[in-house]
Order: C-alpha cells, then structure tokens, then sequence
C-alpha cells in the first residue's frame, strides 16, 4: 500500500484493487518480512514441501503427509531470501499448505529454543485448543517474538517467597498493530506498540477469528491532525468478503453508545479501544453484527 508513491498517486484507491502480479510480489515481499524479522533481522529458515519423503516416520510420530516432505533453505541475505521466496511464492500461495510452511518458516527462522524462551511458562503452545493459534503464534508473526501478552515491555510480579514472576510483552513499536475485542471487555491490555503501529495496518482480533482493519494514509499515525477524521477499510478473508467495506472514523463528535441495545458491532468496539468515543460511519454498509 505505501511501498510506490508514484503507484499510489495515479489513483490513490488504486491499493484496493491489485494486480494478480502485485498481489503476489506484495506477498512474497510480506514473507520476506515475517521471516527475517522472526530470525532476527539476521537470518532465515523456509520450509518448503518437496513433494517427496525425507524420512520414515518412526515411533509416536504418524506420516501426516506434509512434514515428511519438508526440505528446508537457510538464508542469510534479506535479499536473497526475498529471491527465493519470488522463485517459491506459488508454495504458499496456491499449494494447500501455505500457512503451515509459514508457521513452520516462522517457528524455524527464530529457533525452537528461542520460540520456547519466549513464552512466559514452557507448557505454553503456538496452536491452542481446536485448532486456533495462541497469542504466542499472533506475536510471532507480528514482531518476530513468540511472546505471551499483547501488552508493552515486561511485567514482574511478587509471586511471594522472594519469588518473581516475569510476564512478558511487546517490545518495540510493531510495523503491523493489533486491536482486541477482548480489551473492550476488560480481559487485556494492548500496548501502544501494538495499538500504534509504524503503519495504519490492524489485524483485529473479534469473534472468534482474525481480520483486518487498515487506511490508505500513511501519516495517519503520525499527525493527530488526520486523526480528527478518516476513513479504514475493513476486509475479513474467512468470511469470503467481496464487497468493499470502508468506515470513516471521527472523534470529532461526541459517541452516545446506548446501555440497552445490544446491537453495537464488535468491530466498533475495537476500532474505540484506540480512538476512545469515536463515532464510526458505515458509508451504508450493513453493519456486522
């Protein structure tokens, strides 16, 4: 979205409506990202399917038809990992295992060990109970650190005994941010590292799933001025969204919110545990509730 300005300037809604060829090289450039970042910003490990055995499983360890056949590429250049992801991008993008091999690249390029001293206990997992991914996998993917809580740096509690518990956080400025349904409700906090982010890019967790909340302005973090009044466009992969869905946010006016109705979409939540009593206009999208 803001990696060509000349792009953008020929038509700035121009983003929302990629080429096939731009989708993929903003793909392959995107798990460029993920993976040099997870591995340091020095290294990175990818996991491709070879579409032959490596080895025979043995023991507890069942054929699952996929880790099996897993060939892996280590990679010490950004750019030369961004070359072969180019050479490889079908793998992820069209083959039927995509995100494993991400999770698996992830998990690789910042270590088992290091993934595992990450998470405030070591019985903490990346995958949680039917099959959604834990905070730790959501951090990971984000910031390059498996980390346990949303919140900023690291907490230390008096666990009694002279005992000290650390719980740790966000701990830096994340390029990508992350809003929660669950802060509305009091279950967590999320930190300005993640609820400010370098670029107006949101993966909003609500409902049970993962979407994306995101604007087309990139100093919109930067001057409070565009703050007052500006539009997001809001895109859900899961529910198969073809309709364009954009929200204009002002916190220029008072949000009356009404006690009783419990007919407030939970995208709006969200979107108020950052610009707190901002009024969000649906542009005559129908709401989801």
């Amino acid at each position: 979205i803001f990696g060509d300005s000349s792009w953008n300037d020929r038509d700035p809604r121009g983003s929302l409506r990629p080429s096939e060829a731009r989708r993929t090289q903003c793909l392959a450039l995107a798990l460029t990202d993920i993976l040099w970042r997870a591995g340091g910003g020095e290294k990175a490990t990818v996991a491709l399917c070879s579409g032959t055995q490596q080895f025979t499983p043995a023991g507890k360890y069942k054929a699952d038809g996929i880790l099996e056949t897993v060939t892996l590429y280590a990679i010490t250049k950004y750019e030369d990992l961004l070359s072969f992801l180019q050479q490889n991008i079908y793998k992820f993008e069209a083959g039927p295992y995509g995100v494993i091999l991400l999770t698996l690249s992830a998990i690789l390029s910042r270590s088992i060990d290091q993934v595992r001293g990450d998470f405030d206990v070591n019985t903490n997992r990346l995958i949680g109970a039917h099959g959604y991914c834990t905070q730790e996998l959501v951090n990971l993917l984000l910031t390059g650190k498996a980390v346990s809580n949303v919140f900023n740096d690291v907490l230390e509690l008096d666990s009694g005994n002279g005992n000290t518990t650390v719980l740790k956080g966000i701990s830096g400025r994340s390029e990508v941010g992350l809003l929660s349904l669950f802060e509305h409700y009091d279950v967590c906090q999320v930190g300005c590292y993640l609820k400010t982010p370098k670029f107006p890019i949101w993966l909003v967790c609500s409902e049970s799933h993962f979407s994306v909340l995101f604007g087309t302005q990139k100093d919109l973090l930067g001057d409070w001025k565009t703050e007052r009044r500006f539009d997001l466009y809001y895109y859900d992969g899961l529910a198969n969204q073809q309709e364009e869905i954009r929200l204009t946010v002002d916190t220029t006016q008072p949000y009356l919110e009404d006690q009783e109705s419990d007919l407030i979409p939970p995208l709006e939540h969200c979107i108020r545990t950052k610009w707190k009593g901002a009024v969000v206009n649906w542009n005559g999208t129908e709401p989801i509730l």
